[in-house]
């Protein structure tokens, strides 16, 4: 059983959730839709709330939706995670349940059961949606970094993604996102089951760097070709700024973990203040050094960045770019109408079919001519 959890809420973290059962993750997911959750057949744990049929964007409904079933949520959630250490919650920011629910469920956990570690895997939309998805994204990052209790947030970004496959479909864009994302969460997991003589990376420090609050952010670089110090430090910071989640923009890591994988001759290229330059050396640096003859990797955990204010700005600059415009939409809601210029022709089609009336028992009488 591995110790972590994936709780999927909505149509996006129902499918986070779909992939995490398919690597061996504990899995569970609370949607408003069940039509929604139904197709998630890995997932065996599955709550629909009770008098909702989805939530159409609007975030004030999953809002809703946890607080009237609270009770009955934190209770499936206790059944269904009863072995695990730390819960992921997963959702996209940009829709109505997912996006609606997530910030208030997980401080409800957070409360509720203060045992369980909570952190998050919260979908961030291309920069290309619409006003109403990126109005939802933006108040739903702004709740969730307000947080205080909560662990690691990792921000898995479609634009990674579709910068690299520009033509590919959303669909091919939301399941390679799931994929990846939980791939690298399985992969630090998996090094934990390793033994060196070199140096272990073990579960208690993969724990002790993932309960760290803020921004986490999980690569691996391959690094066969690097023939110096600098190469090598170079190709784990561009693994920085080309893995699945939201690119490091600023220095300030709290909690980090390097785990090396390969032949020894290429471990000797590795030096800690060189990797750590741009970012800043972390506070607790956890490693781990695996010896073997496959290619050479250096995988990274940066945890306790802060949320990445330029990428989520692009996300908001086309709102204030069209601010006026989007004011008269919503004012064009309410007071739009048409006036007919026709209404001197309304008795033109008026008809006299005035008859007598009689009763049923009324006979006509015959005339006396």
């Amino acid at each position: 059983m591995k110790p972590f959890g994936i709780l999927g809420v909505g149509q996006a973290g129902g499918n986070i959730a779909e992939a995490a059962s398919a690597l061996g993750f504990p899995t569970a997911l609370i949607n408003t839709n069940q039509r929604d959750g139904i197709v998630n057949t890995r997932v065996e744990n599955k709550y629909f709330v009770p008098g909702y049929n989805g939530a159409g964007q609007d975030r004030s409904i999953g809002a809703r939706a946890v607080h009237d079933h609270y009770r009955e949520i934190v209770e499936f959630v206790e059944k269904s995670f009863k072995k695990v250490k730390f819960l992921f919650v997963a959702f996209s920011t940009d829709g109505g349940t997912g996006s609606g629910m997530s910030p208030l469920l997980i401080e409800i956990l957070l409360n509720q059961l203060p045992k369980l570690k909570v952190g998050a895997i919260a979908v961030v939309p291309e920069r290309n949606v619409l006003a109403g998805n990126r109005i939802n994204a933006a108040e739903c990052l702004e709740e969730l970094s307000k947080i205080e209790g909560i662990s690691s947030t990792f921000l898995v970004d479609n634009d990674q993604l579709r910068r690299t496959n520009p033509q590919s479909s959303k669909q091919q864009i939301y399941r390679a996102s799931n994929q990846k994302v939980v791939e690298a969460i399985n992969h630090v997991l998996q090094i934990t089951l390793k033994s060196s003589l070199y140096g272990n990376f073990d579960e208690t420090d993969l724990m002790n760097i993932l309960s760290t609050r803020g921004v986490t952010v999980i690569s691996t670089s391959t690094v066969t070709d690097a023939k110096t110090t600098a190469e090598v430090s170079l190709k784990i910071q561009q693994s920085w700024a080309n893995s699945i989640f939201c690119p490091v923009e600023s220095a300030g890591v709290i909690r980090a973990g390097l785990i090396y994988e390969g032949p020894e001759n290429v471990s000797k290229l590795i030096n800690i203040p060189s990797i750590f330059e741009r970012v800043g050396e972390p506070l607790e640096l956890f490693e781990g050094t695996y010896i073997s003859e496959t290619d050479p990797s250096i995988t990274t955990i940066l945890a306790g960045l802060s949320f990445p204010t330029r990428r989520l700005q692009v996300m908001e600059e086309m709102l204030n770019k069209n601010r006026d415009r989007l004011h008269e939409l919503v004012q064009k809601e309410y007071t739009q109408k048409y006036e007919s210029k026709i209404g001197w022709a309304s008795n033109l089609k008026a008809r006299n079919n005035y008859k007598p009336t009689r009763t049923v028992n009324q006979k006509p009488t015959k005339s006396n001519s």
